[in-house]
């Protein structure tokens, strides 16, 4: 019996489904009540907005300082040049040769007006005290020496000078040459000092150093000093090699108190 109904089983599983069957789709499963819940159409996305690109910043100048103006005015011309660089067209390179134009019009006044102070402040005006053209050269050369030799008289008046060498060195003997000369030609009172026993033949009556080094401290050399015999003051003068002529200026120097004359 079991047999023959698994033969007839197998005989309507093999035989071929109906068109209406297949077409045909099942009920769905209803169950359970919560399977069956209504679906919420899904909401629309909100289209993207079409943001407006923001404005630049335009500086408000009656805020800023002139330092922070200036700021400002100059990124702008470096961002002309670098785009005019970057991308050469005609517009760019007329954009940063507008602003070229306008650092040169900038400097331009800036000239006039400093010419303008000088006739409101003349006080200001370095050509008054030191004039630049070349025909006052020669007066000016003279002024200056003038000052020099005037002030080589006055220290000379209270000072004598000490001047201490090695006579082994080369450069100490060639200081002291100019030393000799410079001394014979202004009359001042000589005293050189050897610190190791040799004598500079332009200074054969040099001296042998007697404790004057450690007592003055002296520690570089060639060492040329201002010496007062009467109260035993002394500063240095130089320290090195010098011309006369810059020897000169130095005693000018000590005499206004290293006061700037340019």
């Amino acid at each position: 019996m079991i047999k023959r109904l698994l033969t007839l089983l197998m005989v309507v599983l093999a035989l071929p489904a109906t068109g209406e069957e297949i077409i045909s789709p099942a009920p769905p499963f209803t169950g359970w009540s919560w399977y069956n819940e209504p679906k919420t159409p899904p909401k629309p996305e909100p289209a993207p907005s079409r943001e407006q690109p923001e404005k630049p910043d335009i500086p408000d100048f009656s805020k800023m300082s002139a330092v922070e103006q200036a700021k400002v005015l100059q990124a702008y011309t470096r961002e002309a040049l670098n785009r005019a660089i970057l991308y050469p067209t005609r517009e760019n390179t007329a954009t940063y040769l507008k602003w070229q134009k306008f650092w040169t019009d900038r400097s331009s006044m800036f000239s006039q007006s400093f010419a303008a102070a000088q006739l409101t402040h003349p006080e200001l005006d370095y050509n008054l005290e030191y004039p630049h053209y070349n025909s006052m050269a020669p007066l000016v050369q003279t002024r200056d020496q003038q000052q020099r030799q005037q002030a080589i008289a006055d220290l000379g008046q209270q000072y004598g000078m000490f001047y201490f060498y090695r006579g082994s060195d080369p450069i100490d003997t060639q200081m002291a040459g100019v030393v000799a000369d410079f001394s014979k030609a202004n009359h001042l009172s000589l005293i050189p000092v050897s610190v190791d026993g040799q004598v500079a033949p332009s200074l054969p009556d040099s001296r042998p150093d007697t404790g004057q080094i450690q007592a003055m401290r002296i520690t570089h050399f060639p060492a040329l000093f201002l010496v007062d015999p009467r109260n035993r003051d002394y500063q240095p003068l130089v320290y090195g090699f010098m011309t006369q002529d810059d020897l000169a200026r130095r005693f000018l120097n000590v005499s206004t108190g290293f006061k700037p004359n340019f």
